[in-house]
């Protein structure tokens, strides 16, 4: 864990250092032109300055440390377990895999957004999350559809055939209810998914892989202990519970 943890020191000392520098050199200026007397044209100099100091030098720095912080988390907190572990942040999954899962009547071909593209290995599953946007028919209202994607494929799998629409788990057998309240537990009413054949498809509304990172927050053992995602391990608990048929 230190190869992972040493770098990410760094890169965060590298950002206070950079933090710091900004608002010193932020103070500084504004020092000097109230000293100056100047008047509004250098107050607008100065929030000028301000903008694009912190659009080309700070925002920039920031934003690829974040977006490495959550492909560590992703990988080694996440994914824990799951081999040959890919992540793109600006790629995303097919909107095909949501119309085959039919868990919504959407217009997914009309405006279909994906990022946080994760790609692995468990066993024999093959896995693939993404988070989505796309608009969706919904009590026949147009609306949004806001979350997390799972989708699995276990070659040689034959699940039972399940639906779960908006956490609606009556009619389901305690074998498989009580793992799904655990599923969909974080944001009651989230939960949509499909299972049949060899493929397990999950949307979780409210969550996502995408999940907000303060750049300046204390980096510990514990940054990495604590999983924000923990849906991922809970459906694969459910797929090889379904698999050997419990």
């Amino acid at each position: 864990m230190g190869n992972v943890m040493g770098p990410l020191r760094r890169r965060r000392t590298g950002i206070l250092l950079l933090n710091l520098g900004y608002f010193l050199g932020l103070l500084a200026v504004g020092t000097l032109v109230f000293l100056a007397g100047s008047g509004p044209a250098a107050a607008y100099l100065l929030i000028a300055f301000c903008v694009a100091a912190y659009l080309l030098a700070v925002r920039p720095v920031t934003r690829r440390y974040t977006a490495a912080l959550r492909e560590a988390i992703l990988e080694h907190t996440v994914c824990r377990g799951v081999e040959d572990f890919r992540h793109s942040r600006r790629e995303g999954i097919s909107a095909q895999v949501i119309r085959d899962s039919g868990l919504l009547a959407d217009n997914s071909g009309r405006a279909f957004v994906s990022r946080e593209h994760t790609t692995g290995r468990a066993g024999g599953m093959e896995l693939e999350l993404a988070d989505v946007t796309f608009p969706i028919v919904e009590q026949g209202l147009n609306s949004m559809f806001n979350g997390a994607c799972i989708h699995l494929r276990w070659p040689g799998a034959a699940f039972p055939a399940v639906t779960v629409r908006q956490g609606e788990l009556e009619g389901l057998p305690p074998s498989q209810r009580e793992p799904l309240e655990e599923l969909g537990a974080l944001i009651p009413g989230s939960l949509y998914l499909q299972a049949a054949g060899d493929t397990l498809t999950v949307l979780l509304r409210g969550r996502f892989l995408g999940f907000p990172l303060n750049p300046l927050m204390p980096l510990t053992e514990k940054t990495l202990a604590v999983n924000p995602f923990p849906e991922l391990e809970k459906t694969l608990a459910f797929a090889r519970a379904m698999r050997l048929g419990r």
